[in-house]
């Protein structure tokens, strides 16, 4: 099966540039570019069309909604994931309406960007193997697998390695009374920014670390991450 071809859609520099690098580090994934504005977008998928498109809401030359809807009413089809700060419910129904793959409410959290990818890439493969699905292998696709199926991806989620997992966790728990940033956890355990910030963004999302947000002269936060002692 050949890569699923990729366009980022994304205004802000740093936040195309996690979203690109993470897409172009993915197995299974081809990186076509990162376009700023829609126009710029429409000229990349003149010559290629890509299959994935990742999306902001609000872009300098529109919305990301509408583009969207102007694709699928010319037959142009892509999975799609919007990435976006957009969090109304307006929004997300019109962006559920146009079947959208997935729907990732900023600030970003890359494991959950991650486990979006893995489903789009478990799909689609899937659906290149076979030329039909009994209905028990289309319910495991979608999602609807059951409480045993929620479990298993609980204990296992997608984009988390369970040993870099374990260094991160041992780093943290290691040194309670400091603070760590992004930078220094990559650092020390000779990951990626990328990647560390991955997993301590999964962390807090278990509540297992304390984040505090550090504004630098730019606007842009810094995290500051600390163990989360029990009790």
């Amino acid at each position: 099966m050949d890569p699923i071809i990729t366009l980022v859609i994304e205004d802000d520099d740093r936040i195309g540039a996690i979203l690109s690098e993470l897409v172009a580090a993915t197995p299974g994934f081809s990186l076509l570019g990162r376009a700023g504005t829609l126009a710029q977008a429409d000229a990349m998928m003149a010559g290629v069309v890509p299959q994935l498109l990742l999306v902001d809401v609000s872009l300098p030359d529109g919305s990301g909604l509408e583009w969207v809807s102007r694709l699928r009413s010319h037959n142009r089809e892509a999975y799609v994931i919007m990435v976006t700060a957009s969090r109304d419910v307006e929004t997300i129904q019109q962006a559920l309406n146009l079947g959208v793959h997935d729907y990732v409410i900023k600030p970003l959290r890359l494991f959950r960007i991650q486990q979006s990818l893995d489903e789009i890439l478990q799909l689609h493969s899937r659906l290149c193997e076979r030329g039909r699905l009994e209905q028990e292998d289309l319910d495991k696709l979608l999602g609807k697998g059951g409480r045993s199926q929620i479990k298993e991806m609980r204990v296992t989620p997608k984009g988390i390695d369970s040993i870099t997992l374990r260094q991160v966790l041992d780093l943290l728990a290691g040194e309670p009374e400091n603070v760590f940033s992004t930078d220094t956890v990559a650092l020390r355990l000779s990951l990626s920014r990328t990647t560390a910030r991955r997993y301590l963004e999964y962390l807090e999302s278990e509540d297992r670390v304390d984040v505090d947000l550090n504004y630098g002269q730019r606007g842009r936060p810094e995290r500051r991450d600390r163990w989360r002692r029990a009790g």
